[in-house]
């Protein structure tokens, strides 16, 4: 609790302005390398992974070893025990139901639990995915939907990295399964859904939803990024406008919350806006690379007088 109530404090600098949130993350890593933990514990947190690890490599090598011979009602029940015990596991590890839903420490209970919740998520994509492989041709769209489903339960259960790590893998993964296979939608609305779902990451994140806010937006980023670029690449001619909107989103966002991601997250944005366009005007290749470098090189150096001269005025 003393951790918490630490981490509180030092966010309000944050919030005030005083601190930047590298800063923030700066200052809680030096403060955590004062409480070293017991070299039996880390001994302890490493052998148990390993032991989840092989767990689940068991399984699936037993279930692997016999999947021909079972029937579909057995492939699918197999894969719902998995899934159930998966669960209890990662229930049992975070010290039992009245430990859920409770947004704590990044302890080593936390990340095994959360990590064993994880791979549930998995494993209940791939009982959904079994249980509708003969009867539709969209199973996997339902297996993706419900392991998006799965995933932000199990971190809301155990907020943690791992967790956010597991809804950004399904929530990207989402769009393009549920548009492309089950509304038979082109890419172009594929990649604006996806610009859409890296917009519900800004907001969440923006919110503090999220345990880790710097991959909160890194998830952000890689998901509208990935929408603009397949919009871009249907040669829309209105479609560097999207990079243009999500490189907005990301400096908008830095000035309140001085992440670096969101900057690189910008930088990137702008420089795949710019080399569509440029590339839409112009059909030599060669000429686009060189007004690209050009534009680059007059807003680096833009951008460092500036910052030289803040420097100088403060001093």
């Amino acid at each position: 609790m003393a951790t918490n109530h630490r981490a509180g404090a030092v966010w309000k600098l944050v919030d005030d302005g005083v601190l930047t949130e590298t800063q923030f993350e700066a200052v809680m890593v030096a403060l955590a390398s004062q409480e070293q933990r017991p070299r039996g514990k880390v001994v302890a947190e490493i052998a148990a992974y390993i032991g989840a690890g092989l767990v689940f490599s068991g399984i699936a090598l037993v279930v692997g070893s016999s999947w021909e011979d079972l029937a579909l009602g057995g492939r699918v029940a197999v894969l719902a025990a998995v899934s159930i015990g998966l669960v209890l596991a990662g229930i049992a590890v975070v010290g039992g139901p009245t430990r859920l839903f409770v947004r704590g420490t990044h302890g080593p209970r936390v990340r095994l639990g959360s990590a064993l919740l994880a791979l549930a998520a998995g494993a209940v994509a791939g009982t959904v995915g079994t249980a509708l492989d003969n009867g539709s041709d969209d199973a996997g769209s339902w297996a993706v939907l419900a392991g998006l489903v799965a995933a932000v339960l199990g971190y809301a259960a155990v907020p943690s990295v791992i967790g956010m790590l597991a809804c950004g893998l399904f929530s990207g993964s989402a769009i393009p399964w549920a548009l492309g296979d089950l509304m038979n939608a082109d890419d172009v609305w594929v990649g604006i859904g996806m610009l859409v779902v890296g917009g519900i990451w800004f907001a969440l994140t923006r919110i503090d939803v999220f345990v880790e806010s710097w991959l909160g937006y890194a998830i952000g980023v890689s998901i509208a990024l990935v929408g603009a670029l397949m919009v871009q690449a249907d040669d829309r001619p209105w479609a560097f406008l999207l990079s243009v909107l999500v490189a907005a989103v990301c400096f908008a966002l830095f000035a309140q919350r001085r992440s670096m991601v969101l900057v690189l997250g910008g930088g990137l944005a702008v420089a795949i806006a710019v080399g569509s366009a440029v590339t839409e005007w112009t059909d030599d290749p060669f000429v686009a690379a060189c007004v690209v470098l050009v534009i680059g090189a007059i807003v680096l150096g833009a951008g460092a007088y500036v910052l030289t001269r803040s420097s100088k005025d403060s001093a």
